[in-house]
């Protein structure tokens, strides 16, 4: 469905808003439904695994676990992206582990259990101790590939075995989608601080933390504070354009005190210098926007109750390159709000856990969860509720 469309009859829908039911425990507590996830979600579209720099040249490589699969990005010779799964094709090897940091190969991958090699388009080129005159064919026996494509600096992978529709379909095929926001030239900034963080949940759980202001003034005084709607439990005025929000009066930066050292983004439009923008990128992308910088989380689901969060910081480049460069005011406060989420979105899966609670309810001010659980259903072809 298209952005228009879905938003249409999102703001249809406030006008004349009833309570609708949340998921059922099972969909956050069951291994069961987690498995049927990983073919129709994880497995069935695109996913985002990361950003290009972290690939930049030929033979840089990423490892990433995406639901219990592990696979791995990087660059041909030619600097085409090009993405495997983490298995050897002779007798199923894991094949690499994480990579420390700038490590690259110059022209194969190396199966550390018998050695044979591949080169960075997944073709077999050495086979130790294999002879010729066995009529071994090498090119019957490439790595696994995986469709794989960028947008804006972020890197997506589709681990469907169809033919996957192109990436664009999938970022405009919703509510949200992080193609409204250009103007920032996501695809020059680069990373500046990574923090990583285990949080015993349910992946859809965090999700739904992030989509809502409900709990704002209770767990985050200080996000109140910077950005004076979600005081009301609201996250869009439903006016301001991209669903953002104006941070308080004369605050141009996402810090406690609503300044930084950073200097702005160029070529944004006037108003972006006092908004914050937050977007979901189903299923795993929650990008937030500053006037001098950007954060993201990307989640990986370890199983029903837990769920890997990368969150990572964008700047220009030429912004890190300063000596002066000082994230740090940015970092703070968005690790503090991190922290906040991840505590009580663990008190929400030890309750959606217990066997008292079936299903729980959606107020007005929770209807982009509903859309969101909309969402899931339909990619888990579940009836819709509408």
């Amino acid at each position: 469905m298209d952005r228009v469309s879905q938003t249409t009859r999102t703001a249809a829908a406030d006008a004349t808003w009833v309570p609708r039911a949340t998921l059922g425990s099972a969909d956050y507590a069951s291994p069961e439904v987690l498995a049927e996830e990983r073919e129709r979600i994880w497995f069935g579209d695109w996913i985002c695994v990361g950003r290009s720099e972290e690939v930049a040249e030929p033979g840089r490589y990423i490892v990433r676990d995406i639901a219990g699969e592990s696979i791995f990005v990087t660059r041909n010779q030619e600097g085409r992206l090009r993405a495997f799964y983490n298995v050897c094709s002779h007798r199923g090897t894991r094949f690499l582990d994480e990579p420390v940091e700038g490590d690259r190969v110059r022209r194969a991958f190396k199966c550390p259990y018998h050695a044979w090699s591949f080169d960075l388009d997944g073709r077999l080129i050495g086979t130790p101790n294999v002879h010729e005159d066995e009529c071994f064919e090498r090119d019957r026996h490439p790595l696994y590939d995986i469709a794989v494509d960028e947008y804006a600096g972020f890197l997506f992978v589709d681990l469907t075995r169809d033919e996957p529709r192109p990436l664009l379909d999938a970022l405009t095929d919703g509510a949200e989608t992080i193609t409204a926001f250009e103007r920032y030239r996501l695809d020059e900034l680069r990373i500046g601080v990574r923090l990583s963080y285990e949080v015993e949940a349910n992946w859809k759980i965090v999700v739904e933390n992030y989509n809502e202001c409900l709990h704002c003034p209770t767990i985050h005084p200080e996000l109140v504070e910077l950005v004076p709607l979600f005081r009301f439990g609201e996250v869009w005025d439903e006016e301001s354009r991209d669903d953002g929000n104006r941070m308080a009066d004369g605050a141009t930066s996402f810090s406690r005190s609503g300044s930084s050292r950073l200097p702005r983004f160029p070529g944004l439009d006037p108003d972006d210098e006092h908004m914050y923008y937050g977007t979901f990128q189903f299923p795993n992308l929650m990008l937030n926007l500053h006037p001098d910088s950007a954060m993201y989380y990307i989640l990986y689901p370890r199983g029903p109750a837990h769920t890997t969060v990368v969150s990572e910081y964008l700047f220009r480049p030429e912004t890190i390159a300063d000596p002066a460069f000082d994230p740090s005011a940015v970092v703070e406060l968005w690790d503090l709000i991190s922290k906040q989420d991840w505590a009580v979105c663990q008190r929400a899966q030890t309750g959606v856990s217990s066997r008292a609670f079936t299903r729980g309810v959606y107020p007005r001010q929770d209807r982009f969860l509903f859309w969101f659980n909309e969402q899931w259903r339909a990619r888990m072809g579940r009836p819709q509720l509408g």
